[in-house]
């Protein structure tokens, strides 16, 4: 546990909205308990964050303005220094869409005003939105990483699927006989 920005959060390794968030696309979280807490904490943490530095929030593992040999976009774990266990955990800033669709599930109005915020700086391809914006060599102008990755997009449809009908993707993992036997823990 530690405390950052005013919010009682359980240490993750990078600080990632990924690490916080992805699991709730497919398991459920009951009120008042310590992953619920989280959950919520981790949101506010890094919308505190990203207001410090005047920036979209929604730091996660994602792809950087840094190309390899073959001009590739580079891939890093980012998040939240103050709530990572790892003495390497840097944000970047590098701000990906996808952890704000994450997100849906515990802060919908602010999630939404934040996706709006991306579409209006313009990070929004033919395919949705971009891979991420990576602030690390400009505050006020960042390179936006102009690519998709299935993976992203597809937690990003997840979370949508959950958002407007009624979980569907968390009804039918707790449909499992096997997960229903493991509920309780």
């Amino acid at each position: 546990h530690t405390t950052a920005y005013g919010r009682s959060v359980l240490l993750s390794w990078t600080g990632t909205m990924f690490e916080y968030l992805m699991p709730s696309l497919w398991i459920r979280s009951y009120p008042a308990t310590l992953i619920a807490q989280t959950q919520s904490a981790c949101v506010a943490i890094q919308r505190a964050y990203a207001q410090s530095l005047n920036v979209p929030w929604g730091i996660s593992e994602s792809g950087n303005a840094q190309k390899n040999d073959a001009g590739h976009y580079m891939y890093y774990a980012y998040g939240v220094p103050q709530v990572a266990l790892s003495p390497d955990a840097t944000a970047g800033p590098v701000v990906s869409p996808y952890s704000t669709f994450l997100a849906l599930s515990v802060d919908l109005p602010a999630a939404l005003l934040n996706l709006r915020k991306m579409t209006k700086h313009g990070w929004l391809g033919p395919y949705g939105f971009y891979e991420a914006a990576d602030y690390t060599e400009s505050m006020r102008k960042p390179v936006v990483i102009r690519q998709w990755m299935a993976h992203h997009q597809g937690m990003s449809l997840l979370a949508i699927a959950n958002v407007l009908c009624d979980n569907a993707v968390q009804r039918w993992f707790h449909s499992n006989p096997i997960v229903q036997a493991a509920e309780r823990l």
